[in-house]
């Protein structure tokens, strides 16, 4: 898929004016939602204790969604990039009305999936499918203009996100939970 204008000409200016670091990533001052689930399998996970000091990744999607189908290959590579650095990825169902751990076994993914996250999307005020949601370290939610991107998009604005986080001093190698 070709890449469009509109992320070319953002990721130029970023480029331009020195926006490539962790800290010109636009924080807000807006504290992520804490939440408890459990994985499907079967770990209970508290979002705060689990991500605290590390970027993280909530993927918000469902199996009955064409643009999350397209974009879950993306996801999964960067959580194998990214995941073994400390980055804690959150594949989020809402709004299912299929399978969605046969839908992760039959295509192969890996990443750590969370069923019935629908009040987690209200809390985030999540109002369709996909979404994605980057908090850093001190649990502040972070703005990568990302809203309406087409999946490589997405891939390359977390991409350069993340590897930015990690160069910063936030690397660091952990082993698999």
């Amino acid at each position: 898929m070709p890449t469009s204008r509109a992320f070319l000409r953002r990721l130029l200016l970023c480029l331009l004016l020195g926006l490539g670091t962790p800290a010109a990533w636009a924080a807000t001052s807006v504290t992520a939602p804490d939440w408890t689930l459990d994985s499907s399998t079967g770990r209970s996970v508290q979002f705060h204790r689990d991500a605290r000091g590390a970027p993280a990744v909530l993927f918000f999607w469902a199996s009955w969604c064409p643009h999350c189908g397209a974009a879950l290959p993306a996801m999964e590579a960067l959580y194998q990039q990214f995941a073994p650095r400390g980055v804690r990825f959150y594949a989020m169902n809402i709004w299912e009305d299929g399978d969605a751990v046969a839908y992760f076994a039959r295509h192969g993914y890996h990443l750590p999936l969370f069923l019935a996250a629908d009040l987690v999307a209200e809390d985030y005020g999540v109002e369709g499918t996909p979404a994605v949601i980057v908090v850093d370290g001190e649990m502040h939610i972070r703005d990568l203009n990302i809203d309406g991107a087409a999946p490589e998009e997405i891939a390359a604005s977390l991409r350069l996100f993340l590897e930015a986080a990690l160069n910063h001093g936030q690397d660091r190698t952990v082993t698999a939970k």
